[in-house]
């Protein structure tokens, strides 16, 4: 019980945090909606006695009582049907208020978790599983008003029976108890279910996806893997749909025989209620007030137990959401120091890390530094640690072992996101959006978003504006027609110069480039290899590729090898060498001798 009270009392919490305005309203309501139904049963019996005593006698008084009588019905009946309409829209209001701001936790929650928490299956369940109760969250908030209202109700309803009778009630309200408890076990039983097979759900969900997102759109039709894909959605549906089915068919059995119980005590109630008048120990006025009670209690009764068993499926719910709204980053994010200094040092001292304990070293004992005002290059192989080490300077992660020191500090004593503001970054794997030309470049300063003198500028200096500038509605077009049918579709290459426009828009101290030969053609390729180390005079740049024709452009060139440092120095020194880069460089300009 003291779990139950603990879920009404942050349902209500939810409530009165989004719109106090909407929920005092609603309180309002509420008590005048509880009062109009016991109002119109006194005055039914009051009209009933009225009525059975004489009242039908032609004299002006009998007439002009009646009339009363029967405004005043009219007008509770009317007041109620508007209450009921008013209620309606401000409920509506008052629900998509709560909506909204459900979800804006979870999307705010999940942008301040560090990516350790993406890499674990068990953390995309709990997204997943947050995600799809936020709008129960909501249907939770209600129920609990809800049950507050018709728990009111039903006391007073059992108030007025106790008058007429001490242990009738007292025996109908515990005839409930059963189908009670078994419908919270129900529920209990399948919201069990539903989270143990949450990857199964996630999986029907992908595949969904899969037949219904442009993305695959193309190897679905090429390669007809309709068939396939359906045929794996459908195995797991029967599979769960079993499984739900065994445990609903259970628990509807016993609800079977255990619901008819109120009903059974209701119709004793009424025969020895309709006695008591053919006594003529009560009146038809009675016995029309202890019906119209009854039924205000039985329905009272059965809405107090749907709250109930709803409001018990939201406890786990609204525990399990919690549960994620809870979950803290691992990024320590104490430090205090605002790192401010366009020019600073940055040092990897003795860092080692690896994604999980059960994962190989992906960095093991790497030590090196450079300046925010030099031109660095990461090269090596597949799974050498060359984004990994971009991931641990943006403080997507921390080290495992050993420091990273900017200016001579931990990085741990700086603030996540002064850090951050430092760097302006274009990944491997970078992100499309779907919004207009302006709002895709902006997002890397969303604050300078008006600003589209800044915005032509950075789709010039990545070469963007080769494309944009031919879009019909200019900046205002939209990327994609996903929400726009005059939306444009962009080519692998052209979406790569997008984000790398996103990165110059944004005026950072290091830029950093992961990869880009895997969607720019050589010539685009060279182009921003130029453009990205010399734009900016005095500022630094990281750049990481495969490819090495352009990386002698390097102040310092540091080589990956299994995630160690294995060299580092200027093209010329390591060619010298003839060490792990050399090999890379002659092995890469051997493929293009005699290509003309």
């Amino acid at each position: 019980m003291r779990e139950f009270l603990q879920v009404i009392n942050y349902c209500i919490g939810i409530l009165w945090k989004t719109s106090r305005k909407y929920f005092i309203i609603r309180i309002i309501l509420n008590i005048v909606s509880l009062a109009a139904p016991f109002a119109v049963i006194t005055i039914t019996r009051s009209l009933i006695n009225f009525l059975a005593g004489g009242g039908r006698s032609a004299s002006g008084g009998a007439v002009q009582t009646f009339l009363i009588f029967s405004l005043l019905l009219l007008g509770l009946n009317i007041l109620s049907k508007g209450i009921e309409t008013v209620s309606a829209y401000y409920a509506g209001l008052h629900r998509d208020t709560v909506d909204t701001a459900t979800k804006q936790l979870i999307m705010e929650k999940a942008s301040r978790l560090d990516l350790s928490f993406f890499d674990s299956a068990a953390f995309y369940n709990e997204v997943s599983d947050a995600d799809s109760n936020s709008p129960l969250i909501t249907f939770s908030a209600f129920q609990a008003m809800d049950f507050i209202r018709y728990f009111v109700q039903f006391v007073i309803a059992f108030g007025y029976l106790f008058q007429f009778s001490v242990i009738l009630p007292a025996i109908f309200a515990v005839s409930a108890i059963p189908s009670t408890v078994a419908q919270i076990k129900q529920v209990e039983a399948i919201y069990g279910f539903q989270r143990e097979y949450l990857g199964e759900q996630r999986k029907m969900q992908y595949a969904s996806d899969i037949l219904l997102s442009r993305e695959f759109a193309k190897d679905v039709r090429i390669y007809n893997i309709y068939p396939f894909i359906s045929g794996k959605f459908r195995n797991i549906w029967k599979m769960l749909f079993s499984k739900k089915k065994k445990i609903s068919l259970r628990y509807t059995r016993i609800l079977l025989a255990l619901s008819t119980l109120p009903e059974i005590v209701a119709a004793v109630f009424l025969f020895l209620l309709g006695l008591s008048v053919v006594w003529g120990t009560r009146t038809i006025g009675d016995y029309s007030f202890l019906q119209g009670i009854m039924t205000q209690m039985l329905g009272s009764m059965y809405m107090v137990i749907s709250s109930y068993t709803q409001l018990a499926d939201g406890k786990m719910r609204i525990q399990n959401y919690r549960k994620f709204l809870g979950f803290e980053s691992r990024i320590c994010e104490d430090g205090v120091l605002e790192l401010t200094e366009p020019a600073f040092t940055v040092e990897f001292k003795n860092v080692s890390f690896r994604y999980s304990d059960n994962l190989p070293w992906v960095l093991k004992n790497v030590s090196f530094s450079f300046t925010s005002r030099q031109k660095i290059a990461l090269v090596g192989a597949n799974g050498s640690g060359k984004t990994t080490i971009v991931k641990l300077l943006l403080r997507f992660y921390d080290p495992v072992e050993g420091q990273i020191l900017m200016d001579g500090k931990d990085i741990r004593e700086y603030t996540p996101d002064s850090v951050r503001r430092r760097f302006s970054t274009v990944f491997q794997d970078y992100s499309n959006y779907a919004f207009t030309v302006k709002e895709s470049v902006s997002l890397s300063d969303a604050g300078k978003a008006n600003e589209e003198a800044l915005v032509l500028d950075a789709l010039k200096r990545s070469g963007a504006d080769s494309f944009t500038s031919r879009f019909p509605q200019g900046l205002e077009t939209y990327l994609t027609r996903r929400y726009d049918e005059s939306g444009q579709e962009l080519s692998g290459g052209q979406w790569q110069k997008m984000a790398i426009a996103r990165a110059f828009f944004r005026k950072a101290d290091i830029y950093i480039l992961d990869e880009p030969s895997a969607a720019l053609d050589a010539k685009s390729e060279d182009e921003v290899f130029r453009m990205f180390q010399t734009m900016y005079a005095e500022g630094g740049a990281v750049l990481i590729s495969h490819r090495l024709s352009n990386i002698h452009l390097s102040d310092v060139i540091f080589v990956l090898d299994n995630g160690a440092l294995a060299e580092m120095g200027n093209h010329e020194a390591l060619m010298k060498e003839d060490g792990v880069y050399a090999q890379m460089y002659k092995l890469q300009a051997e493929k293009y001798k005699g290509v003309q």
